[in-house]
């Protein structure tokens, strides 16, 4: 893909409905790449400068806190800024992973300004 001098912003989510939704909401301003799992996220983040992650934190081969866990192991990819996307609506799991290292999250349905303003938080 080529260079658009965009900032990179990944979204790991199962659900193809809420990738489509977050790459509407943020393609203007942002490089949105996109992966359905764990595996095709681990291709992105192999190949890509990465400047932002979203992830959903219920994957089905791997839970995005563990996802998390596992990058906050390898220095590539320590310094890269995870919000997490959550339909737990107390939210719960998310601030256990606010403790562990996580900058932010948002619940799903995601609210295009809600969206808007915490990406932009990480790049001005």
């Amino acid at each position: 893909m080529p260079d658009t001098g965009k900032k990179i912003v990944l979204c790991v989510d199962d659900m193809p409905e809420v990738l489509m939704n977050i790459n509407a909401i943020l393609k203007n301003q942002y490089d949105v790449r996109s992966a359905i799992d764990i595996a095709s996220a681990l291709r992105v983040l192999e190949t890509t400068h990465v400047d932002l992650l979203l992830l959903d934190i219920e994957m089905p081969e791997m839970s995005g806190i563990d996802f998390f866990a596992k990058l906050q192991k390898d220095a590539r990819y320590q310094n890269i800024p995870v919000v997490f996307l959550t339909a737990d609506t107390e939210n719960k799991t998310a601030q256990k992973a606010i403790k562990k290292g996580a900058k932010g999250y948002l619940t799903k349905p995601v609210s295009p300004a809600a969206l808007l303003e915490s990406v932009s938080f990480f790049f001005e």
